[in-house]
């Protein structure tokens, strides 16, 4: 099977947003997911941008949460994007975090907040009438205004033993976050497989996208700093949960870690220094072209068919984006 190649993308100032869009169908990607980085710029209104400048490309939110945005509120906007694109709109939803401690807003029973923001969205695009009362996720008689495409594909975001099982009961795919090595996806993989053979699914009707925070450069050290603040980034959103960490053989730094229990996100970003050497060779591809080649081949190798990078650093992204489909793709899979 062939693979599906995609990119998920810092949220640039909307200009150069058009131009990386234009550049990543030029280049062959199938897929365009935009950030969703709170109090930056608006996701949704990237995602029309992206929508009006490409043509093929797959486009999805990267991440829904559902705390900031209510559920039904993120049926509407990507089943809107959906009519927009052509039935190209696919909904990426995850517990998320960054931006939260700014606007008051508690992540509260993530799993079961995401269970519930399927359950609703997806009847919302039924064109059922939704009365709903949760745990977290509560509407009175819902009812989207427009017809919606009833299935706009689901994938739940995880990095966390429990998220990826859930994907792998409830949602159409998995986006693998943070492992990069063939040992940390098929460890995923396998936690996503359980959450199917959990509710009677074939763990063969469960997609999955891997996503990886990526830099090529001759320098490689340089690269390597390139992707530690985002490393750093995922430390601290999914603390205190450190299953990830512990499947690839890691521990946090002290000092690191006593950051992340601030809660402070600028400082959190900022001591991407002390991310380890060793994390960056679990959890992101960095390196000069060949090296970022030999990674993605071993992982390649597992099966995984459907692959998205996240080009970094956030201020100069071409570079490994054009790098990366020019230099990396063609040897990992001979066209």
């Amino acid at each position: 099977m062939a693979i599906q190649w995609g990119v998920g993308m810092w949220q640039l100032p909307l200009q150069q947003l058009i131009e990386v869009v234009q550049l990543c169908e030029q280049l062959g990607y199938d897929q365009f997911w935009h950030a969703n980085h709170k109090l930056d710029r608006d996701m949704t209104v990237g995602l029309t941008l992206a929508a009006v400048y490409s043509q093929h490309l797959k486009l999805g939110t990267f991440v829904a949460d559902p705390y900031v945005i209510h559920p039904a509120m993120t049926a509407a906007a990507v089943a809107t994007l959906d009519e927009l694109s052509g039935g190209r709109a696919v909904l990426v939803l995850g517990a998320g975090m960054m931006g939260f401690r700014a606007m008051g807003f508690e992540r509260r029973k993530p799993l079961v907040a995401v269970e519930e923001a399927v359950h609703v969205i997806r009847r919302l695009w039924a064109g059922e009438t939704v009365t709903f009362a949760g745990e977290v996720i509560r509407v009175k008689e819902a009812r989207l205004g427009f017809p919606a495409r009833p299935d706009i594909p689901i994938f739940i975001a995880a990095r966390g033993n429990r998220m990826f099982r859930l994907a792998g009961r409830l949602a159409d795919g998995a986006m693998i976050s943070t492992y990069a090595t063939p040992e940390g996806v098929a460890y995923a993989m396998n936690q996503v497989a359980q959450g199917a053979q959990e509710a009677g699914r074939s763990p063969d009707n469960v997609a999955v996208i891997l996503r990886v925070d990526a830099c090529i450069n001759a320098d490689v050290q340089a690269a390597r700093a390139a992707v530690k603040p985002i490393i750093a980034g995922s430390l601290g959103s999914s603390y205190p949960d450190r299953a990830f960490v512990e499947a690839a053989g890691l521990t946090v730094p002290a000092e690191l870690e006593e950051i992340i229990r601030e809660g402070d996100e600028g400082r959190i970003w900022a001591a991407s220094a002390l991310v380890p050497d060793e994390f960056v060779e679990h959890f992101a591809w960095a390196g000069t072209a060949e090296q970022v080649t030999a990674q993605v081949a071993r992982v390649v190798a597992t099966g995984v068919t459907n692959i998205t990078i996240v080009p970094n650093p956030p201020d100069a992204v071409t570079p490994t984006l054009t790098a990366f489909a020019n230099e990396v793709i063609p040897n990992v899979v001979p066209i």
